[in-house]
């Protein structure tokens, strides 16, 4: 028998899936979940281009031959590094000055259909494919380019050897394969979770070499074909995509083009064909595309969270309630501690205007800890590399949470998103939101300000370890950028009029903690002044010092309350039209800027205050840098080669820094509820792909 609850998780697993797959009959009658994993996996498979499992993990010795184009072979061998070289096949062909010494043309002997074919050219790439820490087990991806001088036909036999068995052993290595048009081609790149229907839909076709430079890619035509049928049902022309603004030589991503089949809107299952060089992976055309987005984004965050466990049915990655014992405040005698504090602070006096001594140990701080006993700070979401919890990371995850629940039509009202709470007739956005927030205030000492973070008590990080089996933690020192953030946040939720009216007892105590971190920051700059009441301790929320958290803070509690007195103290804080509000001379909205701007520019929009309470000017000077970085990050996207929003300036330094597509096409969707230009949008759905 089926209990009640599996019968009604198992109904909801399968109009999931139905949103994503024609398939209905065979998923309906499903009665149990490994019936419907079964189905699943058949009716994802029929049809379908071969090709290995990519997740798999490679083992030494694989090997494959591919037909990349009807001109280039790729053979691959994944190796690793032997303590004896001349004891295993390597292909180490780089020298130590970094020169390569490949094998000679007279090293293969190509055979297509039996009959020789001569080689012209011979390339090579090399790159680590898998290299965990904790058991070191490298598995190195290798890969020659054999160019022929007589390009190959559909059905014709490829067959390579090595005869002088210096390359691979003829015994247990082969390398074949037949040409086929729909065989999988890793140079056709589409997006596998799919594509709305009536929306952009591009795919790019490019490939890298490695010492014979980017791939020439035949031909001037795609097709999309039908997996079941593999019937062309749409046929269009490629365009060049020129990656604009690397500036060494030679110049990458010159020869990647664009398969534009944005006119073909026909629900179903399809690949990306090109001739001469078979087809893609698989992507489905439909309306669910998007909640599989949502959803994605929304399991992330599940898997982050703190302070619980992480169980079916909604991952089969679980482990149980993590870090749930309380945190330590800590004194001089935790040597960590302090040490970390020292490291971590010690170029405070690289910056001018940091005039506060350095935060060098406990007993520098500038705020000593009032609550000395063990907190519990329980909740919240892990950071994303590690399981530590840092409050202005914390307070940026509330704001654009809530920011998206209040501003961007219909995604406060999502309530399907497979997350524990779903389902119950409140927002999950703002759910998730609430799940950090009850964490934040946590985080609040006695006197109203912030703890900068909780970290492992005696390391940095706990990088060997389930969250489960996490390690004691302790509280570092408050500071006034941590305190401004966790305002900023929690002001925003509090003046949500959705969370107001789902969580009315919540949100009004949020708005009685952020005021009490308002009263922290005002008495501490009262007392240090404004430049001196800041102490570094990481990088976090140091850009600025704290200038741009008390921006945010400011303009939080004005648009939270209607205050004027706050909207003098933001004036006095955030002048958007500074220049110097840009990171780098360039980045607009940068963390605590960004978060001022657009609360400030939306807060009549969001419900919270009447346009009248808002002076027309101030909120011009937050719309014209939200709108210029929309601006900025569709010409990013337009520029670069794969059509995803990376900034030109990064380019010309070879630096990707810490690039997010996500992040930056979240301020294209908030640019777009202001102008709902075609750009953005096109460009919103160039990073999703």
């Amino acid at each position: 028998m089926v209990s009640p609850d599996t019968e009604g998780r198992l109904t909801e697993l399968k109009h999931m899936y139905l949103g994503n797959h024609v398939e209905k009959r065979r998923l309906l009658e499903c009665k149990s979940v490994l019936q419907l994993l079964a189905v699943i996996l058949l009716v994802t498979s029929g049809g379908a281009p071969s090709k290995a499992n990519s997740l798999a993990l490679p083992s030494i010795g694989d090997h494959s031959l591919k037909v990349l184009s009807p001109v280039i072979l790729e053979l691959s061998l994944v190796t690793t590094k032997s303590p004896d070289p001349a004891s295993t096949v390597q292909w180490s062909f780089v020298e130590s000055n970094f020169s390569l010494r490949l094998p000679s043309l007279s090293s293969f002997v190509v055979e297509v259909d039996s009959t020789p074919v001569a080689i012209a050219r011979v390339g090579f790439k090399r790159r680590p494919l898998y290299a965990p820490l904790k058991t070191r087990d490298l598995r190195i991806g290798n890969y020659l380019y054999l160019v022929l001088q007589v390009p190959l036909s559909d059905g014709q036999k490829v067959t390579v050897t090595n005869p002088a068995g210096d390359l691979w052993p003829a015994a247990t290595t082969q390398y074949s394969a037949v040409v086929d048009s729909f065989s999988y081609n890793p140079a056709l790149h589409v997006n596998q979770v799919g594509y709305l229907p009536d929306q952009s839909k591009k795919g790019m076709i490019g490939y890298y070499l490695g010492s014979l430079g980017e791939m020439e890619i035949p031909g001037s035509s795609f097709n999309i074909v039908n997996v079941q049928t593999r019937q062309v049902v749409f046929t269009g022309s490629t365009t060049n995509r020129r990656d604009v603004g690397f500036e060494y030589t030679p110049a990458p991503y010159q020869k990647v083009y664009e398969a534009d089949f944005t006119a073909f809107q026909t629900p179903g299952e399809y690949v990306l064909q090109v001739p001469g060089m078979g087809v893609s992976l698989p992507f489905l055309i439909n309306d669910g595309t998007a909640a599989a987005f949502a959803r994605a984004f929304a399991l992330g965050l599940y898997h982050q969270r703190c302070g619980t466990d992480n169980a079916l049915p909604f991952t089969r990655f679980g482990h149980g309630a993590c870090h749930m014992a309380l945190a330590e405040v800590p004194d001089m005698s935790f040597a960590s501690v302090n040490s970390q504090l020292a490291n971590e602070s010690s170029d405070y006096a690289d910056n001018p205007y940091h005039s506060a001594p350095q935060l060098k140990n406990v007993d520098s701080s500038l705020y000593p800890f009032i609550n000395k006993e063990p907190v519990d700070v329980s909740g919240g979401h892990h950071d994303a590399g590690d399981y530590s919890k840092y409050t202005i990371d914390s307070a940026s995850l509330i704001h654009h949470l809530v920011f998206a629940a209040d501003s961007f039509p219909g995604v406060g009202a999502l309530d399907n998103l497979n997350l524990p709470e779903s389902g119950d007739g409140k927002s999950d956005l703002l759910q998730e939101a609430k799940w950090e927030a009850d964490f934040l205030v946590k985080m609040q000492d006695a006197d109203g300000g912030f703890y900068f973070l909780v970290y492992p008590r005696n390391r940095t990080y706990e990088d060997n370890v389930l969250p489960d089996h996490g390690d004691p933690q302790v509280v570092f020192p408050k500071t006034t950028a941590a305190t401004a953030a966790a305002v900023g946040a929690l002001a925003e939720i509090a003046s949500s009029p959705a969370f107001k009216q789902q969580f009315p007892t919540e949100a009004a105590s949020y708005l009685l903690h952020a005021t009490e971190g308002w009263v922290f920051l005002t008495n501490a700059i009262a007392r240090f002044g404004k430049n001196g009441s800041y102490q570094k301790i990481t990088h976090y929320g140091n850009e600025f010092m704290h200038d741009d958290e008390l921006a945010w803070a400011a303009a939080a509690m004005f648009v939270g309350t209607g205050n004027p007195a706050f909207h003098k103290y933001l004036k006095s804080f955030y002048d958007p039209s500074d220049p110097n509000t840009l990171r780098w001379t360039w980045w607009r909205l940068f963390e605590g800027y960004g978060c001022a701007a657009r609360a400030y520019a939306f807060a009549a929009r969001s419900g919270r205050l009447p346009a009248s309470a808002l002076d027309p000017d101030d909120r011009e000077k937050c719309v014209a840098p939200i709108l210029a970085s929309g601006d900025d990050i569709a010409r990013f996207a337009r520029q670069t080669a794969y059509n995803t929003s990376f900034p030109d300036p990064d380019k010309a330094f070879g630096n990707a820094s810490w690039y997010f597509s996500s992040e930056r096409a979240f301020e294209m969707a908030t640019a777009f509820q202001l102008i709902a230009k075609p750009a953005y949008l096109e460009a919103i759905l160039g990073n999703m792909n």
